[in-house]
């Protein structure tokens, strides 16, 4: 375990690990964060220490201090709603309050919509052109296969959709579109008055 772990932190700027893995491998960055959303902690810690150690990156650096407290605070609490973990209780939020008097200018409701926006984002490659689709698909499926290939060196339980030997790539992809995608785009398109919403 120790040499595993010795290995892992030289490949970490981007080790293709999960925050479960980490968690259950006791890495050290799951023992900085307390097992907390670890790699979203990690990014966001990687981000700020360039922003306020380089020249010209601080991009808040003219805002008074008051707003730069405040966005700060954005640009944490929505890239740690990033973690997968979240998503469906992001989801149910903002179902919730879709209609009663939603948004408002509090800061709940700037995050809230900040945290499903930036899912949005990162979900796109989705309903990208098939090529790029699938060429993302299959870099996926290689680091899934990755940890799942380390989870049986390790003498782990390995993770759903993760073992290469058990899994089929096209119902696991249909299963993440059908369970995780379509109610996160449907639900943005509501927020945002697309009126070209289909089931």
């Amino acid at each position: 375990m120790a040499v595993f772990t010795a290995c892992l932190m030289h490949d970490f700027e981007h080790p293709g690990y999960s925050n479960q893995f980490v968690i259950r491998t006791k890495h050290p960055l799951a023992i900085r964060y307390s097992d907390q959303s670890v790699l979203e902690n990690h990014h966001l810690a990687a981000a700020f220490q360039v922003m306020f150690s380089t020249p010209k990156c601080n991009i808040i650096e003219n805002m008074p201090l008051d707003l730069q407290k405040e966005t700060r605070s954005l640009i944490i609490e929505s890239v740690l709603n990033t973690d997968i973990s979240k998503h469906f209780g992001l989801i149910t939020e903002l179902k919730t309050k879709l209609g009663n008097n939603f948004p408002t200018d509090s800061m709940e409701d700037r995050i809230l919509i900040l945290s499903v926006s930036l899912r949005v984002a990162d979900n796109f490659k989705m309903v990208r052109e098939r090529s790029t689709f699938f060429k993302w698909m299959e870099n996926m499926f290689d680091e899934f296969f990755k940890q799942g290939d380390m989870e049986k060196v390790l003498e782990l339980p390995i993770s759903k959709f993760m073992d290469r030997e058990n899994t089929n790539k096209e119902k696991a992809f249909s299963n993440y579109i059908n369970v995780v995608c379509k109610p996160l785009f449907v639900t943005y398109l509501i927020l945002v008055n697309d009126t070209e919403i289909s089931d």
